[in-house]
């Protein structure tokens, strides 16, 4: 590939990282005027940013397999288009609109998820940690955006507009990816069925057997689970904290916001080293902290503390669970196959947390009982990941 693709690429893979969080965090800042609108209790809201999360886990499998068949660039632009959609009818219709495009959103954004480890692997094997790290940071900068954004933005538009006005951020981004036609893919990824077709008289070939590919698979379930709880809820913890009306979406934007160093930095220090325990094991630890002291701050600059430290754990889980699927893997097509697997498995456990947390605070009437379950989760999750860090290779 020439050098000029390779940049053309690039910019693709972080225009398409900008559409895989924003349309998701957008909505945690503004979930309040959700349910006052609709009626919905807090386990009902939590539905809102479960679905996308069962969509990852269900499509995520599929992905592989439909890649084998057509190249990268069309089956992007088809699922951004499916993005483009959902955004709509989300923002524009009804209650079961709401759900609907909630769903698609999830459909679409899948491809991204599973596609993009598999393209950096191939055609940036020597620069994995470095186009590992803008792919993050990109998520996580429009993350920021779409979480602290939304809430201003439904002050002065209302929550449908706030939600709908991604779509253009969608529509431009389909048009980068037009041009990525002059980029010729190697090899499509392996599908996780032909593999398994393949190895039917090797049974222990197929990664689901790997043991090793479970831990990255609950490492990525896991760290996914408690990053989606805390999207769809931390501004209404904030919120219950009484400290001014937009406090929350603030915290909401510092909370992706700060975690944009640490997803540049991660990455490469990450593959720098054969194993990545020591940097699971800090990492929890300020997610842990930061849960702790959240349900105890009662000032501005506690919970500021508490959300920056939170903020430190989310960013650097998420770039290790990236950076594992390439580091644990020999070669592109094992990529594309943990991937799939990872954000399978992953992600239907992940989706049950914005559920869970919803639920326990309409069990406890406070974010107490909450906080407490999410670091006991965390704590699971480094042991995850001392076994996904080892210097093992599938």
């Amino acid at each position: 590939m020439k050098k000029s693709e390779k940049i053309l690429l690039i910019l693709g893979i972080m225009f398409l990282s900008f559409n895989l969080r924003a349309p998701i965090t957008a909505v945690g800042s503004i979930v309040d005027l959700i349910k006052n609108e609709y009626l919905l209790s807090s386990s009902g809201a939590g539905i809102i940013t479960g679905l996308p999360l069962l969509a990852f886990a269900f499509i995520s499998p599929i992905i592989p397999k439909i890649s084998k068949k057509y190249p990268y660039s069309k089956l992007i632009i088809i699922s951004l288009v499916v993005i483009f959609i959902g955004i709509y009818i989300r923002s524009y219709t009804n209650i079961q609109g709401l759900f609907l495009g909630t769903l698609l959103i999830g459909v679409g954004i899948s491809t991204g998820n599973v596609l993009i480890p598999s393209i950096i692997k191939q055609h940036f094997a020597n620069r994995v940690g470095l186009v590992t790290s803008l792919y993050i940071a990109s998520m996580c900068i429009f993350a920021a955006i779409g979480a602290g954004g939304s809430s201003f933005l439904a002050k002065n538009l209302g929550w449908k507009n706030a939600l709908g006005v991604w779509g253009a951020l969608t529509f431009f981004t389909v048009i980068i990816w037009m041009s990525q036609k002059k980029v010729q893919f190697k090899e499509a990824p392996s599908t996780l069925k032909n593999d398994l077709d393949k190895v039917l008289e090797k049974e222990e070939e197929s990664i689901w057997k790997h043991r090793l590919a479970w831990w990255v698979t609950f490492f990525m379930g896991l760290q996914s689970l408690i990053f989606y709880a805390l999207v769809a809820w931390l501004p209404s913890v904030v919120s219950s904290k009484g400290l001014g009306d937009s406090y929350p979406s603030t915290m909401a934007l510092v909370f992706q916001l700060t975690a944009i160093p640490v997803t540049l930095i991660i990455p490469s220090l990450g593959t720098k080293f054969k194993k990545q325990q020591g940097l699971v094991i800090f990492i929890c630890i300020s997610y842990v902290l930061g849960m702790g002291l959240l349900i105890l701050a009662k000032t501005k600059l506690l919970v500021l503390i508490s959300v920056i430290l939170m903020s430190l754990g989310m960013g650097g889980l998420i770039s290790l669970s990236i950076i594992f699927i390439t580091l644990r893997t020999s070669n592109s097509s094992k990529s594309s196959q943990l991937s799939g697997m990872s954000q399978s498995a992953g992600y239907l456990l992940a989706a049950t947390g914005p559920l869970i947390i919803g639920y326990l605070y309409d069990f406890s009437h406070n974010w107490t009982l909450p906080l407490i379950v999410l670091m006991m989760i965390t704590l699971i999750t480094c042991i995850c990941g001392w076994f996904a860090g080892d210097n093992k290779i599938i």
